[in-house]
């Protein structure tokens, strides 16, 4: 594994060239900030509702507690780097990047590489100053990507009827996950089978359609824990999970923890050192 991080645990840098065929299927959601960049090949990457194709020379940025995830695009190669870091590194720099696709100009393109590529060969050794030099670096990035992304227009999903298909199925999810969601009751809303509802769901977006619902659901129960008092049976039935032992049970299964540890977790530690995990 080419994973290396800083001493401080607010950078980690995962450079990764692959051969075969490969469709992510963990880290669905971070506490950080996630940054992408594709240096051959082509993948699918879905955010939040939607599907974009990512090729060579871009940069795909992730706001903390994002849904995402990155999907083989047919091609059996792709080398690609993804540097996952706390929210501090972003704390008054006057930058606020959108998850989303940047694609640099023709122009800008070798300056961004060349930084990703100094950033890895740092990551990688153990010079002197190595920390200090990782921060800079990943903050001369990010000041590359956000100018980009101010600068473009926003870029379009994938534009094919089955990925606007399978995007508005997740945007249902999202505006009705306190509901009731049936694999076979949204197929038919959708005017499809449930077979053919799941499988392309899947194939577009890399989750599987229970799988999203809980995960859209989860992310809501952690922002209703850390951010309001109510008590855990109003913030399962607010979520659409239903009973309390359910929601402990799927809880834990995604976060490692209890709904009432995460609740005084966050409560109890400063704010940098809530936002300082990646």
């Amino acid at each position: 594994m080419n994973i290396f991080h800083n001493s401080a645990g607010t950078i980690q840098v995962d450079h990764v060239e692959r051969t075969g065929f490969y469709s992510m299927i963990n880290e669905h959601m971070h506490q950080g900030y996630e940054l992408y960049y594709l240096f051959s090949g082509e993948r699918d990457y879905f955010i939040r509702d939607r599907t974009f194709r990512v090729k060579r020379g871009s940069f795909v940025f992730i706001e903390k507690e994002e849904l995402h995830r990155t999907i083989d695009a047919g091609a059996p190669k792709h080398e690609r780097v993804v540097i996952n870091f706390a929210a501090p590194l972003l704390e008054g720099s006057g930058l606020n990047g959108r998850s989303g696709v940047v694609t640099l100009a023709p122009q800008d393109q070798y300056k961004g590489e060349a930084l990703v590529r100094e950033l890895i060969a740092e990551a990688k050794g153990d010079a002197p100053g190595r920390d200090m030099m990782l921060e800079s670096l990943l903050k001369q990035l990010l000041v590359h990507v956000f100018r980009a992304q101010t600068e473009q227009l926003e870029p379009e999903a994938q534009p094919s009827a089955l990925h606007r298909t399978m995007s508005e199925v997740a945007e249902y999810v999202g505006s009705h996950y306190r509901e009731e969601l049936h694999l076979k009751d949204v197929a038919e809303r959708f005017f499809v089978s449930p077979y053919y509802l799941s499988r392309k769901f899947k194939q577009c977006t890399g989750f599987g359609f229970a799988e999203y619902v809980q995960l859209v659901r989860i992310r809501e129960a952690q922002r209703l824990l850390r951010e309001t008092n109510l008590k855990m049976i109003e913030v399962a039935e607010r979520t659409g999970i239903g009973t309390i032992a359910n929601f402990h049970k799927l809880f834990r299964k995604m976060n490692g923890c209890s709904p009432l540890q995460y609740r005084k977790l966050q409560r109890t530690l400063p704010a940098s050192a809530k936002e300082s995990s990646i």
